[in-house]
């Protein structure tokens, strides 16, 4: 099953919130594999009780620990949460970053995609609020 994210602006949270529809908050990273595919990452934050899953919380660390060095996260099913094998020195070479600014990454993940939230007239809202004449 595809997984998708969508960018919701402030003033749109209490809008779903009236259909249903709670958000989370998530912190996006960019990364780069080894091969030269950009992704972004999202990682859900922790709740208002300041409770993380362990799945979102290794995987940051080892989101953070990338920014410095290579590494490989491994899903450890039997543990719930992930681990972080470091690549031996000098098995890749320096990662190769685009050169767009963060506006440009987001557009394209997001508003480019229509997957930016930012108004009760955006065509998703409307599905969800079931007020779509498809």
């Amino acid at each position: 099953m595809e997984r998708q994210f969508f960018a919701v602006t402030s003033d749109m949270v209490e809008n779903l919130h009236g259909i249903g529809i709670s958000v989370t908050e998530h912190v996006l990273y960019l990364t780069v594999t080894s091969r030269g595919a950009i992704r972004i990452v999202p990682v859900r934050q922790a709740n208002a009780d300041g409770d993380q899953n362990e799945y979102h919380r290794t995987k940051e660390i080892g989101l953070v620990q990338a920014i410095d060095e290579w590494v490989r996260l491994y899903t450890d099913q039997e543990n719930r949460c992930y681990k972080v094998f470091t690549a031996p020195a000098g098995r890749f070479s320096e990662p190769q970053w685009p050169e767009l600014k963060e506006a440009k990454i987001f557009g394209l993940a997001f508003r480019d995609k229509g997957r930016l939230v930012d108004s009760a007239e955006h065509p998703l809202f409307k599905k969800w609020a079931a007020r779509d004449s498809d």
